[in-house]
């Protein structure tokens, strides 16, 4: 086989370059007329004639068309993507969306190309249209980063402040706010300026990704920021007013216990704390606690700003608690005496006495008979038998509302009758408990 192959070689090639040279000579003689094609990006023209119907459009598919004409095989090399404009005009646009493809060629070439045979597939091109919306956005800044230590942010402002957005309704509805973001070097310790492009903001202040399909008449927005000396002070929360008889105010809550406050280093020498005095910190007849929003700002000594905005909305919580009673019971024969006689014998008409105390129920459950400190006042009283009287040195937040009344009969020692009977009747008031 391989010498069949090898037999006649020389003129084997010889008939093949013939060949080639014959079919050459035969093209370039005849130069017929070839189907060609070309991939062309479509041009919208005349856009503003939608927007004068106050909408936006979006192509719906490729805008790439096939362009397809008749062309000698001699000129095909000539004729490029580059020398057709394919374009539409939205002055056609109408209900359907659906508008006519128009393909044209550079009068260069178009010696080269019959226009007859130019067709575009495919032929129209479909657009969606929506409601032109234009809104404008007062710019919010998000400080990143913080000054130097010691120093704080004071006065930003930005130039414009505001910036006016337009495009395709369902887009700009999903726009909550605009910003700027601004970075706070950590060594940085006197004002800075510079420029950012303004960012899009949801509800849930995400950045959403729509600088390529809305416009803004702003794309960098400048921005001043002051950096100043700054100074941590306490806040003093100054409540007043009186809650409802039968509640107690607890106390003050609140995440915000001081702030940087800067300002000049005269001014922030002298200051050591903020009193906040307002009237949202009044609990007049409050029974049950009380929330209240306070803008820090406004209780700033003269001269002076707080650093940063996050403390205009506090939350300060103010804590109402009702009070309840609870009553201990106290063996009358090992309570301590106050005034008593080495000659005399003490005894009672009954073992216990009932005390009855009021205060908060937390604290009342941590409370014992002895934490209440009781003492029989048994001064100056001679033989006889005498109403009890009982003194409390109980701890702030308690108070003895009352105690069940016994007497107390004075004896000398060793003398089995009683003298003479004085007033039986005990105390039994608050009024008696605090004697």
């Amino acid at each position: 086989m391989k010498e069949k192959l090898l037999n006649n070689l020389g003129l084997k090639v010889a008939s093949l370059v013939l060949a080639v040279g014959v079919w050459m000579a035969v093209v370039n003689i005849s130069n017929p007329v070839i189907a060609d094609s070309q991939f062309v990006t479509v041009e919208i023209r005349n856009e503003e004639a939608l927007e004068a119907a106050n909408l936006t459009y979006e192509i719906d598919g490729k805008d790439v068309v096939a362009v397809s004409y008749q062309i000698r095989t001699r000129d095909r090399s000539l004729v490029k993507a580059s020398d057709f404009h394919a374009y539409v005009d939205l002055k056609d646009f109408n209900v359907t969306g659906a508008i006519p493809i128009t393909v044209e060629i550079n009068k260069d070439k178009e010696s080269l190309v019959k226009s007859d045979t130019i067709t575009a597939k495919p032929m129209v091109i479909r657009i969606r249209t929506e409601q032109l919306q234009t809104k404008k956005f007062d710019l919010q800044v998000n400080t990143k980063g913080k000054a130097e230590e010691g120093y704080a942010t004071g006065t930003i402002n930005l130039v414009p402040d505001n910036v006016t957005v337009q495009g395709p309704e369902s887009l700009v509805g999903q726009i909550n706010h605009m910003g700027v973001e601004i970075q706070i070097a950590n060594n940085v310790n006197s004002d800075i300026s510079s420029s950012a492009a303004p960012l899009f903001y949801d509800a849930n202040g995400n950045k959403l990704d729509l600088s390529d399909k809305v416009t803004v008449n702003k794309s960098e927005i400048d921005y001043y920021v002051q950096i100043l000396k700054a100074k941590d002070l306490s806040l003093n929360y100054e409540v007043t007013g009186q809650v409802a008889k039968g509640y107690r105010y607890t106390g003050l809550e609140t995440d915000v216990k001081s702030v940087s406050v800067v300002g000049t280093k005269s001014v922030l020498a002298s200051l050591s704390s903020i009193p906040v005095s307002s009237d949202k910190l009044n609990i007049d007849g409050a029974t049950k606690d009380k929330v209240v929003q306070l803008d820090l700002s406004q209780y700033l000594p003269p001269n002076t700003t707080i650093a940063g905005d996050k403390y205009k909305n506090v939350t300060v919580k103010l804590k109402v608690e009702p009070l309840t009673t609870r009553v201990f019971t106290l063996q009358l024969d090992s309570l301590d005496k106050k005034g008593m006689s080495a000659d005399y014998r003490y005894s009672f008409d009954k073992p216990t006495c009932d005390v009855t105390v009021k205060g908060l129920k937390e604290d009342l459950d941590a409370l014992k008979e002895e934490n209440l400190n009781a003492i029989l006042d048994v001064s100056d009283l001679n033989p006889g038998t005498y109403p009890g009287l009982l003194h409390f040195e109980i701890s702030e937040g308690f108070e003895v509302t009352v105690y069940t009344p016994f007497n107390v009969t004075v004896a000398k020692e060793n003398t089995e009758s009683a003298p003479q009977t004085q007033d039986t009747t005990a105390p039994s008031t608050s009024e008696s408990a605090a004697q």
